[in-house]
C-alpha cells in the first residue's frame, strides 16, 4: 500500500468508522456490506493522475493486494464521475447527518496512526453512563487527523455533565498520545485558553502575545480568537 502511494498521486485517504457509517446510512446507500451490516471500519481513497486508464489499473492493483494481505475485506471502485460524487457524498455526509441528530460535542484532533482509534474506545468507555450517547467518527488518516464527535441524540443544549466527562479528559488523551488537540480547523475561541497547557508552551505563547500586540496594538484583529483570555 504505502509503495502504491509513493508512486501515485494520493489526493484523499478518508477514514469512517461504523457508527457515522450507521447514521449516513438513514438517508445514504452504502455500497459496502458485511451480512447486511456496515464494516467496522471504512477508507475513501482517491487519486488525481492524468491518465485514467492507468489510474485505474492501479487502483484495482492496489485494491487487490490490500485484500490479499488481509488488510482489507472488501472494496468497490467507482467506474464513472457519478459513482465518484456518490462515493464522496456519503463522506460528505457524516456531519450534516450527524448534526441534525442532536448537540454535537466536537474535536478536531490528530494522533500517531499507531494510536489514531483506541482514544475513541475510551471515550465510549467514559460516557457508558450516559444513555444513549453516540461516538462518532471520521477523519484524514495519511495526516492523523480524526473528528471525533459525541452526539446527546434528541438533546440540542450542552450538558454540562457529558461535558465535564469530555474536557479535559480528551485533551488530556491526545497530549499523552502525543497528538495535537487541533487539527486542521485551529483553536478559535473553544480551544484557546487550553494554549500552555495542553498546547504549546508558556513561554511560546508569551512571545505569540507579544507579536499580536506589535501588530495589533489596539486587538481589533480577529479579537478573542485564538490567543487566550489571559497569558
Amino acid at each position: 500500500a504505502y509503495e502504491f502511494m509513493d508512486k501515485e498521486v494520493l489526493a484523499a485517504y478518508e477514514f469512517m468508522d461504523k457508527v457515522v457509517l450507521d447514521q449516513v446510512a438513514t438517508e445514504k446507500d452504502i455500497p459496502l456490506k458485511k451480512d447486511g451490516e456496515n464494516h467496522s471500519f471504512c477508507v475513501l481513497v482517491e487519486t488525481q493522475g492524468s491518465n485514467s486508464e492507468h489510474d485505474s489499473s492501479k487502483m484495482n492493483t492496489f485494491l487487490e493486494k490490500c485484500m490479499e494481505s488481509g488488510y482489507v475485506v472488501d472494496g468497490v471502485l467507482a467506474q464513472d464521475l457519478k459513482q465518484v460524487h456518490e462515493m464522496w457524498e456519503i463522506r460528505e455526509s457524516c456531519n450534516p447527518v450527524i448534526k441534525s441528530q442532536g448537540y454535537n460535542y466536537k474535536y478536531d484532533i490528530s494522533l500517531p496512526i499507531s494510536a489514531y482509534y483506541n482514544i475513541a474506545d475510551e471515550v465510549r468507555e467514559r460516557l457508558s453512563s450516559v444513555p444513549n450517547v453516540i461516538v462518532a467518527n471520521w477523519g484524514h488518516v495519511i495526516d492523523g487527523n480524526l473528528h471525533l464527535n459525541v452526539i446527546t441524540p434528541g438533546k440540542f443544549e450542552v450538558d454540562p455533565t457529558v461535558k465535564d466527562l469530555l474536557e479535559p479528559y480528551i485533551f488530556e488523551a491526545v497530549v499523552e498520545r502525543n497528538g495535537s488537540i487541533s487539527a486542521e480547523h485551529g483553536l478559535g475561541r473553544c480551544k484557546n485558553n487550553y494554549l500552555g497547557t495542553y498546547a504549546k508552551t508558556k513561554e511560546a505563547v508569551t512571545i505569540m502575545k507579544s507579536l499580536k500586540d506589535m501588530f495589533d496594538p489596539n486587538g481589533i484583529m480577529n479579537p478573542g480568537k485564538f490567543l487566550p483570555s489571559s497569558v
